[in-house]
């Protein structure tokens, strides 16, 4: 078992199903976790993350650094990646702040893409506020090495507006009291609103209108 959690991407029809999904016109292009190559090869990326430096000889032609992706340490361009699982969270976070990041080509947890279409979270709701996103094919576990327990699904991020941290701290207070009327919550985040709705009944996609409610000024 690889010791940083990875499961590379192996099944070459799944390669090819995330490279289809890359504009190679909008650049540069970064992916973040090279691993052994197998993407890497047919992306041929302008800049390769990889935290772990045992892996350094996959991809050591394709302008590789050896950091940790969740830091950051790119300021702008398409992101390409299968994502190890454990790092979705505060990488996606990241990436929202980050608003010379354009484009994001992602193979994720299954669950999580779920979770960002369904489910009243505050993650959920700033990824829509900043992005439009698009889900695709489902990838399952035998396309990895060594083979994940859940299944994986591509998605794409387009930006549509930059960051804003006023609406990304209010959509974290007010997400922290989903079963709570608007009026109830407003008080606890410092808003005013009198609305008895509650934040579990807006879709994570109806963001825009959360907002309106909460009489929160936006871009």
């Amino acid at each position: 078992m690889p010791s940083k959690g990875q499961h590379f991407l192996i099944d070459l029809t799944a390669i090819n199903k995330v490279i289809s999904y890359v504009d190679f016109s909008k650049r540069p292009i970064i992916e973040v976790g090279g691993g052994k190559g197998a993407l890497t090869t047919l992306l041929r990326p302008d800049l390769t993350v990889e935290i772990d430096n045992s892996l350094t000889k996959y991809l050591k032609d394709y302008n590789l650094v050896i950091a940790d992706a969740v830091a950051s340490p790119f300021f702008r361009g398409q992101v390409v990646s299968s994502l190890p699982y454990y790092i979705t969270y505060d990488f996606m976070r990241e990436m929202v702040k980050n608003s010379m990041i354009f484009r994001l080509v992602l193979l994720l947890q299954k669950d999580f893409i779920d979770k960002v279409f369904n489910k009243a979270t505050y993650i959920s709701f700033t990824l829509h506020y900043h992005f439009t996103i698009h889900s695709k094919d489902i990838i399952p576990p035998r396309a990895f090495s060594p083979r994940p327990r859940v299944y994986s699904q591509i998605a794409i991020f387009e930006r549509v507006r930059d960051y804003n941290r006023h609406v990304d701290e209010v959509l974290k207070c007010v997400s922290s009291y989903k079963n709570k009327k608007l009026n109830s919550v407003a008080k606890l985040c410092g808003l005013n609103v009198t609305s008895d709705r509650r934040i579990r009944d807006f879709k994570p996609c109806q963001v825009i209108e959360l907002l309106n409610f909460l009489g929160i000024e936006y871009v």
